[in-house]
């Protein structure tokens, strides 16, 4: 890690101990001030993320960004697919043949996956990089980690959150199926309130960018937003996007976007990914929907009253002293 842009301190395993995490994890903090105003101190800021990125972010931080460019950033288990899916159809002429014959992930690449799956035969930025603008790119690392030059080009971003206490239960899934988790959800959850699942801590990614909501660059949004009014989110995307959309483009997209097509649709539901991570595991691994539920307050009947008042207290002692509240996010408009 000599001369990087960041320093990896790593986590003690009995505090990882149950995520069946192999290979080390680690605390990744900037080294120098990062070229975005983060909340909170800089020099405090981290993000917990398995070994195996060390040699992803750096690639990351100094990838070639194109003016032009559009970013889907959200945290892990927020409406990303379908954010992409929904963006990349605004950014391409609403083409729904290729929507539905080429994955996802080829048309819109993961650019740190070679840190979730180093092992791969593919590379996500080498991918990226050969994409013919404009480009529509995915991640979910935070502000501090994304490529520098985003902060001075100044990319369009699109920025997703979602109420943590479903992200939390969604992604408790998602490490059953893709990870190999095998513990209870009250400790999973435990560990996302720590922080200790890849692209955490939730509440300071969101931070970074809910300050940054009403700068022409930004455009904040949330899965409830989409799944209670859809034809307005898209309408509001084609708008930050200076886009044009006729009704029955909208009503195409509506129907394309909605869950069912989506569970539906191999190519939005990351069979490449999952093949990859299935391979790299060396064992089986349980099948896996990167659509699964679709619905909002799912965290109500999967998760003990117990563990749902701590994320409660969890998400009010960020919150608290910075007068938000969980409606703030969920119903934020730009327009």
């Amino acid at each position: 890690m000599q001369n990087c842009s960041f320093k990896a301190v790593s986590i003690p395993f009995e505090q990882i101990d149950k995520l069946a995490i192999s290979g080390g994890y680690s605390a990744f903090f900037p080294t120098k001030p990062p070229p975005v105003q983060l909340w909170g101190e800089w020099k405090e800021r981290y993000c917990s993320l398995a070994n195996t990125f060390k040699p992803v972010l750096d690639r990351v931080h100094n990838f070639e960004v194109r003016d032009d460019d559009v970013y889907i950033v959200t945290s892990t288990k927020c409406g990303t697919t379908w954010a992409q899916e929904m963006t990349w159809l605004i950014m391409n002429d609403f083409d729904f043949d290729c929507a539905k014959s080429i994955d996802l992930t080829i048309r819109s690449p993961f650019i740190e996956f070679n840190g979730v799956v180093p092992n791969v035969p593919y590379d996500t930025i080498d991918a990226a990089n050969r994409l013919k603008s404009p480009r529509l790119l995915k991640s979910h690392l935070p502000a501090m980690l994304l490529p520098k030059a985003i902060w001075t080009k100044k990319p369009k971003i699109i920025y997703v959150f979602r109420n943590p206490k479903d992200a939390a239960v969604s992604y408790y899934h998602h490490w059953r199926g893709m990870v190999g988790y095998k513990g209870t959800k009250e400790d999973f959850v435990q560990s996302y309130i720590d922080g200790h699942v890849n692209f955490n801590p939730f509440w300071p990614h969101v931070l970074d960018f809910w300050y940054m909501r009403n700068s022409s660059q930004i455009f904040f949004t949330s899965y409830e937003r989409m799944k209670f009014n859809l034809p307005c989110v898209i309408q509001d995307i084609c708008r930050f996007l200076n886009k044009t959309i006729s009704d029955t483009q909208l009503d195409h997209m509506i129907d394309h976007l909605s869950f069912e097509k989506m569970k539906d649709n191999p190519a939005c539901n990351h069979v490449k990914e999952f093949e990859s991570m299935k391979a790299a595991a060396g064992r089986e691994v349980e099948e896996f929907r990167f659509v699964r539920r679709g619905i909002v307050n799912s965290h109500k009947d999967e998760l003990p009253k117990g563990v749902i008042n701590k994320l409660d207290e969890w998400t009010y002692e960020y919150l608290q002293d910075l007068n938000l509240n969980m409606d703030d996010f969920t119903s934020y408009s730009k327009y």
